[in-house]
């Protein structure tokens, strides 16, 4: 394992950043006068990665839209039960969620911290899917799908980024539709699972009162419990580095802004008819409802350097990816 200690001379803290032989990545930040501990357990694997081949294969795999989510919801079924039941016997609380671009798995408690620990590596580590229980799950997902089409706050979210990406998966649902998660099968679930969930795309973080090295001998046995197959996942719109139409023009409109001393040039600027000329209807939209809005137009800045990330125009390596994204629990 390779370990460095990782400080804020400022914050007068630190933690340990290690990297397991495995490529999964381990960050423990004891704290002594701490009386509980809080634990997740992540992939990078999200609601965008809906079509993904393996370095090496000439063919994409395509799965239906709310597949990361859905796959979410059953892994804390077993064979023997469910992982709830199982944190509520050592009294942790455990939750999960599915963002854009990750899927985490958590507990907090004052007690028993690696036990619960163990609990969280096994389940997420030892998936359980059959035709019977997927067919339920679609019925309550899709009721929990039903429950955010009447929320106008997530609503107006994804409107706007339907508006502003034409072709890039991030203006989806992350739980995916209806339709979409009829077309989930156990056979996926197993497929997008073995290809996502290995230790080189996965991350643990745990803080408060525990041992690094207690800790780090339970991270062990779990990746030596699992015969994981590393991949190295190439998403398609990596690929393609598609950088859509849309953001083209909301650009133009934050260099206004950016070369401008005021937004009421920024807004003549937009109104400037060669400027008008050169968009489509739906664009005119979405730059009449920013302009003049810094807010909104600081919001389109970071989306930004988000497309410049997921059209490969920065590092990957470099850990830029992890942006604060909506997420559905």
């Amino acid at each position: 394992m390779n370990k460095k200690i990782i400080k804020n001379e400022l914050l007068k803290e630190e933690y340990y950043e290690i990297e397991h032989s495995s490529g999964l990545k381990i960050l423990i930040m004891p704290k002594n006068d701490y009386n509980g501990a809080f634990a997740m357990f992540g992939a990078k694997y999200g609601s965008v990665d809906t079509c993904f081949r393996i370095k090496g294969n000439k063919e994409y795999t395509k799965v239906p839209e709310g597949i990361a989510h859905f796959l979410e919801h059953k892994l804390f079924e077993s064979e023997d039960g469910d992982a709830f039941s199982k944190f509520a016997k050592t009294g942790a609380s455990a939750n999960a969620f599915t963002s854009f671009d990750r899927t985490c798995y958590l507990f907090n408690c004052t007690n028993n911290a690696y036990e619960n620990l163990e609990i969280l590596l096994d389940f997420v580590a030892h998936p359980y899917f059959t035709e019977e229980t997927v067919q339920k799950e679609q019925g309550i997902i899709g009721q929990e799908i039903k429950m955010y089409d009447d929320s106008p706050a997530w609503r107006v979210t994804f409107n706007l980024l339907e508006n502003m990406y034409h072709n890039h998966p991030v203006k989806i649902d992350i739980a995916g539709t209806v339709e979409s998660i009829a077309e989930i099968n156990a056979d996926l679930l197993y497929d997008c699972y073995n290809t996502f969930y290995n230790p080189s795309n996965m991350f643990i973080c745990i803080v408060g009162n525990i041992d690094t090295e207690t800790v780090l001998s339970i991270c062990e046995n779990s990746v030596k419990s699992k015969d994981f197959k590393l991949q190295n996942i190439v998403p398609q719109y990596h690929d393609q580095h598609p950088l859509e139409k849309t953001h083209k023009y909301c650009h133009s409109a934050v260099k206004i802004t950016e070369n401008e001393e005021s937004f009421k040039n920024m807004e003549e600027s937009i109104m400037d008819k060669n400027f008008q000329n050169k968009i489509t209807n739906d664009e005119n939209i979405l730059l009449n409802t920013i302009k003049g809005n810094q807010k909104v137009l600081e919001t389109i800045k970071s989306e930004l350097e988000l497309s410049e990330i997921n059209s490969g125009r920065l590092d990957e390596n470099e850990d830029k990816h992890l942006y604060n994204f909506t997420e559905l629990n």
